[in-house]
């Protein structure tokens, strides 16, 4: 009866809500359930949420790039020669290691990030991410590593609740980003990876050669898909987002006794503060 009476309880927006969800045209209906997720902590939700009836064709393009493949490579066997050439063993698993999962895998270490195998809650409930292999998750590098500063909770919901009108402020407010070359300096450049430069000239990262190859969706529409196609894209790439011109910290961090840990200085999101941290010019 209290859980019943709390769900039917009436929310008071504050009048920093009302302009907001007013801005976006929100529906009545609407309202109540974006303002209680707005409220909310941001988390990692994983890339299917994004897939199904919103970005059927961008998950389709992600699940088969190699974002969609890392955690595989992890595993003893693969990708042997690269692993020997930064002194990795090739034939050691290495998908619970703290240092690999940060990189290959989504939201490691942060609140609904990916949980390897053999994690356990405070009472020894098993909490590990469940793996399907149909159907990838959280244990490949998402949409939410390149795209959110913590994760898309409060993304997905804006854009759900608006079904895709919403402008590049709108957004970045709760937390999605625009830094992309940047972003991609959370793992492939981060001082903390063994794949450096200086190990193999294949390691120089070039942003604009990359890029093209991250998902190229132009294969993957379909008639069942056609409804899904970016309508307000041009409109967006008109605005420019305070994270491109002032690009947003990249999370460094620590591995003590075999725990990985961020330095709680270099995080993009201060929780306590709700702000975002940009990189001092």
């Amino acid at each position: 009866m209290k859980a019943e009476a709390r769900s039917k309880k009436k929310i008071e927006l504050t009048e920093e809500e009302e302009a907001f969800v007013k801005k976006l045209g929100i529906k009545k209906r609407k309202t109540k359930k974006l303002v209680k997720t707005l409220r909310k902590r941001p988390r990692y939700v994983g890339s299917t949420k994004c897939n199904g009836s919103c970005h059927d064709p961008y998950y389709k393009a992600w699940k088969n790039s190699p974002h969609g493949k890392t955690y595989q490579l992890l595993k003893p066997g693969q990708r042997a020669e690269a692993k020997k050439r930064v002194n990795l063993d090739p034939e050691k698993d290495y998908t619970s290691s703290p240092l690999c999962l940060r990189c290959h895998t989504t939201g490691y270490r942060q609140s609904g990030g990916f949980r390897p195998a053999g994690t356990k809650s405070r009472k020894g409930r098993d909490i590990s991410t469940r793996i399907d292999p149909e159907e990838p998750n959280k244990e490949q590098v998402g949409c939410e590593m390149c795209h959110s500063v913590a994760g898309g909770r409060h993304l997905r919901a804006i854009m759900k609740s608006t079904r895709g009108k919403f402008s590049k402020s709108d957004t970045e407010q709760y937390g999605q980003r625009w830094d992309y070359e940047n972003a991609c300096t959370r793992c492939h450049t981060h001082s903390k990876t063994p794949f450096q430069p200086e190990v193999h000239e294949k390691y120089k990262f070039d942003f604009k050669e990359r890029v093209k190859h991250v998902h190229p969706v132009d294969t993957y529409w379909s008639e069942d898909n056609q409804d899904q196609k970016l309508e307000h894209i041009k409109e967006r790439n008109d605005e420019v987002a305070i994270s491109e011109t002032k690009p947003l910290e990249i999370e460094n961090f620590i591995v003590k006794k075999g725990r990985l840990r961020f330095q709680k200085s270099s995080m993009p999101y201060d929780r306590k503060k709700k702000t975002f941290r940009y990189q001092e010019e």
